[in-house]
């Protein structure tokens, strides 16, 4: 059965959310993606997605949610932290998950558990991040998205990529470690994300890349008291293995996985991910709580 697609109306904002849950015990994974990516990416992080009790939710402003109509809202980490809170309570209640989240949705997923600690039961990030200073071509982007000239450029690129897969593919090459990476990119998940940046809002994306040099929760790290894994590719030219390493040794207690000569496509580029992940999970404390139920959407 595929997941369930719901569209989440929240303060004007829209919230897309993949849901499928099993009555098992165990708390739900919460998946959060990546920028320009999709929420479709959440199968990746299992063995046999079909097994799993899972959640993805859409950031802000990416397809098929949106960002509220007319003048673009402020986008910070109280709004990042609070539009999770609010889809996940419209969707499983009160229910603990466990929070996931690849690059931007990394740090997605350390704000939940910061600003809602009792709605994480453990928090894993994918080659996240705390500050959002970034590097390589994403770090060139978001610099040049603050200015009035550059956003303007960045919403034209993204336009003219929407219609070029080819360009799509160029791109993504300067995010992995070597030559050989994007070659491994499984044919079923290039298709998905060439689909979901044909399918974002160029506007709402360069919105979002602008903000994301404002984002920082590096001082609370300290806060997060959950299981944590940090994991990262020690080759990743967008997120350094240094600011993997940091983030795990801020967060007590964290354990830390350092994929070697990996850069930042944890679907390819880290072999053995999936079950390294689901190792992860069975080392977690019991659930000590109901089953997820899917609440009415209002």
């Amino acid at each position: 059965m595929p997941p369930r697609r719901t569209l989440l109306e929240i303060d004007g904002h829209v919230v897309a959310a993949d849901v499928q849950l099993r009555d098992d015990g165990r708390p739900p994974v919460l998946f959060l993606h990546g920028i320009l990516a999709t929420l479709e990416l959440a199968p990746e992080l299992f063995v046999d997605p079909e097994a799993e009790s899972w959640i993805a939710l859409s950031l802000p402003g990416h397809a098929p949610g949106r960002l509220p109509p007319g003048r673009l809202p402020r986008l910070d980490v109280d709004l990042f932290g609070q539009l999770v809170e609010t889809a996940l309570d419209r969707l499983i209640g009160s229910q603990t998950v466990i929070a996931t989240g690849w690059s931007t949705g990394g740090f997605a997923a350390l704000t939940l558990a910061i600003r809602h600690p009792r709605r994480v039961a453990a928090v894993a990030t994918f080659a996240g991040f705390a500050g959002g200073r970034l590097t390589g071509s994403i770090g060139w982007l978001t610099w040049l998205a603050e200015g009035w000239l550059g956003a303007a450029g960045v919403r034209a690129g993204l336009t003219v990529a929407a219609h070029l897969p080819p360009l799509q593919r160029l791109f993504m090459r300067t995010v992995t470690a070597d030559s050989d990476a994007l070659a491994r990119a499984p044919a079923h998940v290039l298709a998905r994300l060439e689909a979901a940046v044909a399918a974002h809002d160029p506007r709402a994306v360069a919105a979002v890349l602008a903000a994301i040099r404002r984002l920082d929760i590096t001082a609370r790290l300290g806060e997060i008291r959950v299981p944590a894994w940090i994991v990262g590719g020690d080759g990743d030219p967008l997120i350094p293995a240094a600011t993997t390493r940091a983030i795990a040794a801020a967060i007590p207690g964290a354990t830390l996985r350092l994929y070697p000569d990996a850069g930042h496509l944890f679907f390819c580029e880290w072999p053995g991910f999936r079950e390294d992940f689901a190792a992860w999970r069975r080392s977690l404390p019991g659930p000590g709580s109901a089953p997820a139920t899917m609440l009415p959407i209002t």
